[in-house]
């Protein structure tokens, strides 16, 4: 027994520094970025064959001016608020909406019930780029372009998001609907009283998907927005790395910027990602 424990432990650490290995070569880009990111060009290229290139300068007076010129000098920081803001309503809107619409799937008994669950999962296939067309139209239709409403309402319903809230739902216990009823709570009340506070974990997990989508997507604000005012960051960095007076080293400052909310948004909800993932993994119905 104590040899098969002595062999499990060194194939744990073997694993453990396998893996860690694996994680760095994944890094390399990441940490190539953000020290170069506070280089002039020339020192750019001079560090680019030697490992000069994964270290930042030293810390001087001009160490962060690629930040300074790319946050006075530009709209960059007006554009990553605008798109902080946009992705904040479509939390809240899609969590209120595709959690109702999954709880409703869950635990309401209506006609066609099933068959609408079954239009929802084969939604959950359709690329974006199949439809954005008909979003396009039916914004432009009823005059919403250059708009914050006609970029958000098509933003609002998610299918895989109503199939995590669904998967979730099923397992909460109908005893505690028929106690909330006896204490005169209206549907309404209990699913935000209860069934949202009980299912932090998806509530989470969407709530990250949804920031993810918004801060990553590029085409269809592109499609929706031509006012500079209300742009989102992609289109910014766009516009950024477009322009041929932005330098390298400012390039990188930007991607560097767009970069960290992502990385803390993963440091922080990693494990209600996690979570929230294999719990709809491991509901039936």
């Amino acid at each position: 027994m104590r040899v098969l424990s002595r062999r499990k432990r060194i194939a744990n650490g073997v694993l453990v520094a396998v893996m860690l290995l694996l994680s760095l070569l994944f890094l390399f880009p990441v940490v190539w970025m953000i020290a170069n990111s506070f280089k002039p060009d020339g020192q750019i290229t001079a560090d680019m064959n030697s490992l000069s290139a994964f270290l930042p300068p030293a810390l001087n007076g001009g160490f962060f001016d690629n930040y300074v010129t790319i946050l006075t000098n530009t709209s960059f920081l007006k554009y990553m608020l605008n798109t902080l803001f946009y992705a904040a309503i479509l939390i809240v809107l899609g969590i209120v909406v595709n959690g109702l619409a999954g709880y409703a799937l869950a635990k309401i008994r209506f006609p066609f019930r099933e068959r609408w669950l079954l239009i929802i999962m084969l939604l959950m296939i359709v690329p974006m780029e199949t439809i954005i067309t008909i979003h396009f139209l039916f914004v432009a239709k009823v005059g919403l372009l250059n708009n914050v409403i006609g970029y958000i309402l098509p933003m609002i319903v998610n299918p895989f998001n109503i199939f995590l809230f669904r998967q979730v739902f099923i397992s909460l216990l109908d005893d505690v609907y028929e106690a909330a009823q006896l204490d005169h709570c209206s549907p309404v009340k209990y699913f935000f009283t209860m069934v949202l506070p009980m299912s932090r974990s998806v509530v989470a997990t969407v709530s990250v998907f949804t920031f993810l989508n918004v801060w990553n997507d590029y085409l269809w604000p592109s499609l929706v927005f031509t006012s500079s005012d209300l742009l989102t960051a992609q289109i910014g960095l766009g516009a950024i790395t477009a322009n041929e007076n932005t330098t390298m080293g400012q390039t990188l400052a930007a991607i560097t910027l767009i970069t960290i909310p992502v990385i803390i948004i993963y440091s922080f909800f990693s494990k209600q990602i996690v979570e929230g993932v294999v719990s709809t993994g491991s509901k039936e119905g």
